[in-house]
């Protein structure tokens, strides 16, 4: 008898209608926010520093978690799918093995020396990441028994 009625509390999403304007608005200043930071950045007296450096990159991460939150938001993304693809994961892998072949060709590494050979271990440990990600991201419907079968076990193709 003393018990209180127990009360429903789920979440209720907004509409999409709400959800899609708030998450283009908020993308927009998050932006913009940005974009003042690197500002900053261009605007030092001496000129760039590595503390300049260290404060924009720091200043930046919570910028692009609250564009991804942005990105989420808009193309309604839910917590277990990705914000990207497998598909673009995979292509953001090749353009990062890219970038240090190119660098070959231009000069870079003459010009930076080790911190270019620095960056494009960076580059390959990423795309090697990515590729990863985009592999486990994989096809969903597709159970581990058919993507690793068992030794003996045969396989029929459909005709």
């Amino acid at each position: 008898m003393d018990e209180l009625p127990q009360l429903d509390w789920r979440e209720r999403e907004l509409p999409r209608w709400v959800q899609v304007p708030a998450g283009i608005v908020l993308g927009l200043l998050t932006l913009l926010c940005g974009l003042a930071i690197v500002s900053l950045f261009f605007l030092a007296p001496k000129g760039p520093s590595t503390l300049a450096i260290v404060v924009v990159a720091l200043l930046l991460l919570p910028c692009v978690g609250v564009l991804i939150k942005c990105i989420r938001i808009v193309t309604g993304r839910k917590l277990k799918g990705g914000v990207f693809s497998p598909t673009a994961l995979r292509v953001v892998a090749v353009v990062m093995l890219v970038m240090p072949i190119v660098g070959l060709f231009t000069g870079y590494y003459r010009e930076m020396g080790l911190a270019a050979v620095w960056q494009a271990l960076i580059y390959f440990l990423g795309a090697i990441g990515l590729r990863q990600l985009a592999r486990k991201a994989g096809i969903p419907g597709l159970s581990a028994a058919i993507r690793y079968p068992e030794p003996g076990m045969m396989l029929s193709c459909p005709a």
